[in-house]
């Protein structure tokens, strides 16, 4: 049994204890197997912490140790532990009072069946503390006096009695994300694959990119793949990096403007065919090849991510076997950045900022989509230069590259506000061209319906934008006809005219 003093509270009807322990009871609680932290192993995927880093409580024993004092050497902040066994405290309070208060002095009796204590918070501090002991302990200059002052300091602990290893990790996941910000993703990629009824319950401090967990599903289902181009090539927490040539963190990350287009059941089960057919493709590229080229590091994967959601588009606008038709819409890629563009120091290390690699992107689909022919843009008059039309101008051009489209189909559709103005582009795979319109009478979703439901319609994705009236939405399709290039534009009349009001770049 093991016997503390302190006070007992009550919080949201969890019981805590705020004690306190010494760095030698510390010393022997880890040497008994009483505190242990749940670490998350490949072997062991249930934990939900990474190993401690030796070098961190390195740094704090050589601060309990004055070798970097410039101060007093306190550490003030809580250590945060729970007992996973409800009602595995025997706590008598110091004296027996009626009040309805739910703070209580008195002594704290964890009994033996009730341990280890599970580490929330502060493994590296603990094992700081037991390693500046023992610093002290072997060394031969330092006095008895000086052994006393370390192994007696006394370390502030809180205890919570019955969380289950869930909550346990959430509560984990809330002090690092809230309190340290820091991102916990060992802990999310634990709660989604384990836990993921009460890792949904985390959005609120993922501030809305909850899509992380299904990626982290996403990562997994390649990086455990033998019949992956990424088997085991994606360094997942507590992972040596040796042979492997991607961070989770950095692959998730690379995946954030797929979710934005394409569903979680969509990417889980093509993704891995589009990856098969870049691997058939650049096949000097991958596997046991891959740490010699940067295509499967970050500035290559984040590229080849950008141009998946337009490949599987027109993948199902063409039909039929989703392998082969990969190859076929990645092959012009792949004859413009032959292996020797990906190769370690090569022409691909000029493409790692996110305005170089959306050049690349975008250079890349006009090899697939557009027969090699990159959109040139027009350029705004001078004398519009400083002017509202500039901006309207600019804000038009944005609209344009096809890395930004959705899939032409009504269900993308209801999100569009009835009754809102606006301008749209459509894009036909098959023709290679471009449609410009308006929202005629303020409503764009209707425009855009009667398109979805014409019978003979050949486009198969879509941008828009929003506009304040029916004034902007002209002035910004006015924009739109002058920036595209007229071969590649389906619609080669100028737009009409609002209320008399005649085309700002040409006063038509």
């Amino acid at each position: 049994m093991i016997t503390l003093y302190g006070i007992k509270l009550i919080q949201k009807d969890h019981t805590i204890y705020l004690t306190t322990a010494t760095v030698e009871e510390l010393k022997s609680w880890m040497e008994m197997d009483r505190v242990c932290a749940d670490i998350w192993k490949r072997e062991k995927s249930e934990g939900y912490q990474r190993t401690p880093d030796a070098k961190k409580f390195k740094k704090i024993a050589d601060y309990i140790e004055g070798k970097t004092q410039i101060e007093a050497t306190l550490l003030p902040n809580s250590i945060i532990l729970n007992l996973r066994t409800p009602g595995a405290v025997d706590f008598v309070p110091l004296e027996q009072t009626k009040s309805k208060k739910t703070t209580q002095l008195g002594t704290i009796k964890i009994n033996d069946e009730a341990l280890p204590f599970y580490e929330v918070d502060g493994q590296h501090r603990i094992r700081g503390l037991i390693e500046a002991y023992n610093d002290a302990k072997g060394s031969k200059t330092k006095d008895k006096d000086e052994l006393n002052e370390i192994s007696s300091y006394p370390v502030p602990l809180t205890i919570i009695e019955g969380l289950d290893r869930p909550s346990e990790a959430v509560q984990f996941v809330i002090i690092n994300t809230t309190q340290k910000k820091v991102d916990p993703a060992l802990v999310l990629r634990i709660l989604h694959r384990r836990y993921k009824d009460v890792g949904e319950k985390l959005a609120f401090f993922l501030k809305g990119q909850a899509w992380r967990f299904d990626a982290i599903e996403v990562s997994d289902t390649l990086n455990f793949d033998p019949n992956s181009p990424w088997c085991d090539k994606i360094t997942a927490p507590g992972d040596e990096r040796k042979g492997r040539i991607i961070s989770e963190q950095n692959f998730v990350n690379t995946l954030e403007m797929v979710y934005q287009k394409m569903e979680q059941n969509i990417i889980q089960k093509f993704l891995p065919l589009y990856w098969r057919a870049i691997s058939s493709l650049w096949k000097e590229c991958v596997g046991k090849n891959a740490v010699k080229y940067s295509l499967q590091r970050t500035n290559g994967t984040i590229v080849f991510h950008w141009l998946f959601p337009l490949a599987y588009f027109k993948n199902v606008a063409i039909g039929g076997n989703y392998l082969k038709n990969f190859i076929k819409i990645l092959q012009p890629v792949y004859k413009k950045y032959l292996p020797t563009f990906w190769v370690r120091g090569g022409k691909a290390k000029l493409y790692t900022s996110k305005g170089s690699q959306k050049e690349l992107v975008d250079e890349m689909i006009a090899f697939t989509f557009l027969k090699g022919k990159k959109i040139k843009l027009g350029k705004v008059d001078r004398d519009l230069l400083g002017t509202k039309h500039e901006r309207s101008w600019h804000n038009a051009a944005k609209l344009i590259p096809l890395r930004f489209y959705h899939p032409f189909a009504q269900d993308r559709l209801k999100d569009i506000d009835s009754g809102a103005a606006g301008v749209y582009i459509l894009y036909s795979f098959g023709k290679r061209h471009f449609y410009v319109g308006r929202s005629g009478k303020g409503d764009l979703k209707a425009r855009l319906l009667t398109h979805v439901q014409d019978k003979e319609r050949e486009f198969d994705i879509f941008n828009y934008r929003l506009s304040k009236d029916a004034g902007e939405s002209h002035d910004l399709e006015c924009a739109l006809y002058h920036l595209f290039p007229k071969d590649l534009l389906a619609n080669r009349e100028h737009p009409s005219s609002v209320d008399g009001k005649k085309c700002p770049f040409c006063k038509a």
